[in-house]
């Protein structure tokens, strides 16, 4: 068997995937580098080209690869399919308190990520959801569309927090329509606990009128300095 060479031209199989969705992946098994040529319309050299590669776009969104992908791998290619897809998207960012616009809107993902100072990664995974990030010394909501005035209003008395946010505290009161830190704390409490145990409260009647613009005895309570 020493010396035995292989012959190259033999046709090996290729497994070709087209990202619909984060839910819906499109896998294909073809016999041969040829087939998916034929199939995509494309040179035989382009496929070489692209074979076992993540590059912007594959090949008309196809991407191939010699051999099936496991759950990591695919998870990886989904990932790196949406964020090509949603880099170049228009992104409006609100004040998720207010829903008024925190500033223009951006023409790219990674100008808001820019603007935020975070990773673009970052602001992918919350646009869109409806869920308030910290973001500097914002709360931000991430949207790819302006909002509709009714679509601000149903938020607006809804607010809900994504996962794991470290939920610093403001508490204030009123005075003549105006909010006055109740105790003069410019960096707030660093969570609900310490401001409960601060203002002698129960840290779930924090959390029920927390950024809903309802007082609780007098006392209002943020997650972001006003």
């Amino acid at each position: 068997m020493q010396g035995l060479k292989l012959n190259h031209n033999l046709a090996k199989k290729i497994w070709m995937y087209f990202i619909e969705s984060k839910d819906t992946v499109v896998k294909t098994e073809l016999e041969s580098k040829s087939a998916v040529a034929k199939l995509l319309a494309v040179q035989h050299l382009v496929i070489t080209n692209h074979l076992d590669k993540l590059i912007k776009g594959g090949i008309n969104g196809h991407y191939i690869f010699n051999h099936e992908l496991n759950d990591l791998e695919l998870e990886k290619l989904i990932e790196f399919s949406s964020l090509r897809k949603t880099r170049n998207r228009t992104v409006w960012a609100y004040n998720a308190i207010t829903l008024e616009l925190i500033t223009d809107s951006f023409n790219s993902i990674q100008k808001a990520a820019e603007f935020f100072n975070v990773d673009y990664r970052s602001v992918v995974r919350h646009l869109d959801t409806e869920l308030a990030t910290k973001k500097g010394n914002y709360l931000v909501l991430f949207f790819n569309d302006k909002l509709t005035d009714l679509k601000r209003k149903e938020l607006l008395n809804n607010l809900k927090l994504a996962k794991n946010e470290t939920t610093q505290i403001w508490v204030y009161k009123k005075l003549d329509d105006k909010f006055i830190l109740m105790n003069s704390n410019e960096t707030g409490f660093s969570s609900k606990h310490l401001a409960a145990k601060e203002i002698k409260l129960s840290h779930k009647t924090i959390g029920k009128f927390l950024n809903t613009h309802k007082d609780y005895k007098g006392l209002y309570f943020y997650s972001i300095k006003l």
